[in-house]
């Protein structure tokens, strides 16, 4: 992460997502109790950061109230991320659609830039992580639909920490290209019904990807 980012970036959301990257990779296996003083005492935080960085992963389903105060992980299993993609699908099949009837050329930019860098970037599990979240975003952009966008970005925090994840098991991201790349081609072409089954694909073969690789995460993790 760029120091300069580190230091704009909130305590509390760097927090969340320290925390939510051990949780999906099941390091903080489901059940944990999570106490704030604790929490508070491992990072060398104040409680007011530890607490923005619950409620976050409170917001993401991670996590869930328990008792008067405590908090347990819930922690995102095969059925978490079926639940994750099902949400995604019925947002994004929203966006491409409304995309695909006011398209422009000239709009798309942002979608033929993220192709664009994920070719370039496929040796580079960061680079292509942030790339193809970029094609996402600008889907929701383009489409023009604000309260798409605001719900988007209240689960792509989470998408980012599993595709970072998935990326650095994954050898070959090249199909992940192809499949964007195709994607485009068939949303700047303006056939909503072949984009919309096209997009159905992609998500598909990514949430089996997703699943596979979190599997073998989740194989490997002791709890620690």
């Amino acid at each position: 992460m760029h120091q300069n980012r580190l230091r704009s970036v909130p305590i509390g959301v760097r927090l969340a997502e320290t925390l939510r990257d051990r949780i999906v990779r099941g390091s903080i296996p489901a059940g944990t109790h999570l106490v704030e003083d604790r929490v508070a005492e491992e990072f060398d935080v104040s409680r007011g950061p530890v607490r923005d960085a619950l409620r976050i992963l409170s917001i993401e389903q991670l996590i869930e109230p328990v008792g008067r105060r405590g908090l347990r992980v819930i922690g995102l299993g095969p059925d978490g991320i079926r639940d994750l993609y099902a949400v995604r699908r019925g947002l994004e099949t929203v966006a491409v659609t409304e995309v695909c009837r006011a398209r422009a050329e000239g709009g798309l930019g942002p979608l033929h830039r993220s192709v664009e860098t994920m070719r370039g970037s496929t040796g580079d599990v960061d680079a292509f992580a942030t790339s193809d979240l970029a094609f996402h975003r600008a889907l929701y952009e383009t489409s023009g639909n604000r309260r798409l966008l605001a719900l988007w970005e209240q689960i792509e925090p989470l998408f980012a920490c599993i595709l970072a994840i998935t990326n650095s098991i994954d050898g070959d991201l090249e199909p992940v290209v192809v499949d964007h790349s195709t994607l485009l081609e068939v949303i700047a072409s303006g056939d909503e019904r072949r984009a919309v089954d096209v997009l159905e694909k992609h998500l598909d073969g990514s949430r089996r990807r997703i699943i596979t690789a979190l599997e073998q995460v989740w194989a490997h993790s002791d709890g620690s």
